[in-house]
């Protein structure tokens, strides 16, 4: 069906998704080659070139595009995305980064303590948790710099400040760190300890934050209006939430071969996911909801390009994957 759904236009979503993945895993490998010491670089790339679906990267990318076109008056629309893409790129980099910080980390046994990721080992099945532990550190801060250092000098200095400030949030607190302290408050929890709104806040922050950054990030080193603004971040809502409840449900319903890591993990910890907040039918009603909402917003936000769906084909893209 997804199929079907993405080919209806002429757009051809899988070479745009060829396409842009190796913009991206080209331009991580400038940013990461290898250094002293040596260790610590091998296992920082480890992490981070060992494949993955870059779903993050492509909302960053997608979302500069969609605005730098939607906004402009006169201009080839190849020439406008081509701009767009050179200055979301170090963004959507230091985005990829900061995802694989959080997935080194959350593998380690302190945390859910998972020996496949991707099909490979974890990164503290091959360096050692010490070592795994300062990689995920030197990416979070290497994330900053390249941000920083690598953004094109065409964006407004606000602008740019902005995007460091919110991606800082994002990781922080308020976003990925508290969502993964408040999902270890409740994993092991009985199902009556917790609620839909319990694994949503989860979520929110654990998996939405950087989702909804993402795609806030282009649009915003784009200098997109407040409206195109607060549309992405909505978008960004559903999609985090989405991509969180197709998760929940692989876990439960996919295998290792084709996940490329552990399935059945949530169940045995007794995480708090939406699996078990609602059962697998109502998950599944609830994602479908989602969807619905998140193509709604698009068609009336006018940032979705009709010959060129990107985003739209991106939202079912992350809904209907198997891994």
């Amino acid at each position: 069906m997804l199929e079907a759904q993405i080919h209806s236009t002429n757009f051809d979503f899988e070479r745009y998704l060829e396409a842009r993945r190796k913009l991206v895993e080209d331009r991580l490998a400038e940013y990461l080659v290898e250094q002293e010491p040596a260790k610590l670089w091998q296992s920082m790339r480890y992490s981070v070139l060992s494949g993955g679906k870059r779903l993050r990267a492509m909302l960053t990318l997608a979302a500069a595009e969609a605005v730098s076109v939607n906004n402009a008056t006169t201009g080839a629309t190849a020439n406008l995305s081509e701009n767009a893409l050179q200055i979301a790129l170090p963004c959507a980099c230091a985005i990829e980064m900061v995802h694989a910080m959080s997935l080194v980390h959350d593998d380690l046994p302190c945390l859910d303590n998972d020996d496949l990721r991707r099909g490979k080992p974890t990164n503290h099945k091959i360096y050692g948790e010490a070592l795994a532990l300062l990689a995920g550190d030197g990416l979070l801060m290497l994330a900053n710099e390249v941000l920083i250092e690598h953004t094109s000098k065409s964006v407004a200095s606000a602008n740019l400040l902005a995007v460091a400030l919110e991606l800082s949030r994002a990781t922080g607190p308020s976003g990925m760190v508290g969502g993964q302290v408040k999902d270890m408050e409740f994993t092991g929890a009985a199902d009556d300890k917790f609620d839909i709104a319990t694994v949503e806040s989860i979520h929110a922050g654990k998996t939405g934050a950087l989702i909804r950054f993402a795609l806030w990030s282009g649009g915003k080193l784009m200098n997109g209006t407040e409206e195109q603004l607060t549309s992405l971040y909505r978008f960004g809502e559903i999609l985090g939430l989405a991509f969180q409840i197709t998760d929940d449900l692989l876990d439960v319903t996919g295998d290792a071969q084709t996940l490329g890591k552990t399935p059945g993990k949530d169940e045995a910890t007794k995480k708090a996911t939406w699996v078990r907040a609602i059962g697998i039918d109502g998950a599944r009603i609830k994602l479908s909801e989602m969807e619905a909402e998140g193509v709604a917003l698009l068609e009336h936000s006018a940032l979705d390009n009709r010959d060129a769906p990107v985003l739209k084909a991106l939202l079912k893209y992350a809904i209907h994957r198997k891994k």
